[in-house]
């Protein structure tokens, strides 16, 4: 078996950050059996244990949220900042419709950088802006201020944010290999006994468990052994209510094919 990143981990990787700001505070499934063909698909086998922090109970982050409802005919929003960031490189003209000039706005947003920086989707009029993974609670109250000419918006400011609580932390990378942090104790009280054969680490956003179609969600599946493996542990057989303890994880990137 080998390390399977998800859709959704590669495309974040790509455009927005490293595989330790996708996998940082988040946590380990371990499970029967061989892993499915991609980490897009649903878990296979059975759930044996879920490794977190010291085996504490994980508090998964939720992404602070803020909105734009644009209304008008005509005009566009020249400019559109976080807490006195900007986060579009350029004026978004109206567009044929309402909708149409979200959906731009959204795009805009999505293709520009900031620091930090912010993601967004639109439904209708709306565009709801996403802060960042690993911002937790700070973006909670942050001022959504958009400049429009001819056409209006009413904003709404960053909140519902939650910061993640009891999640797996990495360590440095060396020589190519991302490793866990070597002060950390990841660890979990296996709720069944079975042989672990494979591995699936998700986000600090809470992961569906579904097929992701969408490309949204954020896993790394790997293999599991006492040694050699990209998770390896004192032992593969598990036995319920036993603390697992996971000794030593790693993960490596081989150079760009272009």
């Amino acid at each position: 078996m080998t390390l399977r990143l998800s859709t959704g981990l590669r495309n974040f990787v790509n455009a927005d950050g490293s595989i330790k700001g996708a996998l940082q505070n988040g946590e380990i499934k371990i499970y029967t059996g061989s892993q499915p063909a991609t980490a897009d698909a649903a878990p296979t086998g059975t759930l044996l244990a879920t490794i977190t922090s010291g085996s504490g109970a994980r508090t998964a982050e939720v992404l602070a949220t803020g909105t734009v409802t644009l209304a008008g005919s005509s005009g566009s929003v020249t400019a559109l900042t976080v807490d006195g960031v900007s986060i579009i490189d350029a004026a978004v003209a109206f567009n044929s419709s309402l909708t149409q000039t979200a959906v731009d706005l959204a795009a805009m947003i999505n293709s520009s950088r900031s620091a930090p920086d912010y993601t967004a989707t639109s439904s209708g009029a709306v565009v709801t802006i996403i802060a960042a993974r690993g911002t937790g609670a700070s973006p909670n109250t942050f001022v959504v201020d958009a400049t429009c000419t001819t056409m209006t918006s009413t904003d709404v400011a960053m909140a519902s944010g939650v910061t993640a609580v009891n999640g797996l932390k990495f360590g440095t990378s060396t020589a190519g290999v991302l490793s866990k942090h070597d002060t950390q104790v990841w660890s979990g009280i296996a709720g069944a006994t079975g042989t672990a054969g494979w591995f699936r680490f998700t986000g600090s956003v809470a992961d569906s468990g579904a097929l992701d179609s969408a490309a949204t969600e954020v896993r790394m599946d790997g293999a599991i052994s006492t040694s050699g493996a990209q998770l390896n542990m004192s032992s593969t057989s598990i036995t319920s209510a036993a603390t697992q303890t996971i000794s030593s994880m790693s993960a490596s990137l081989r150079g760009p094919s272009l």
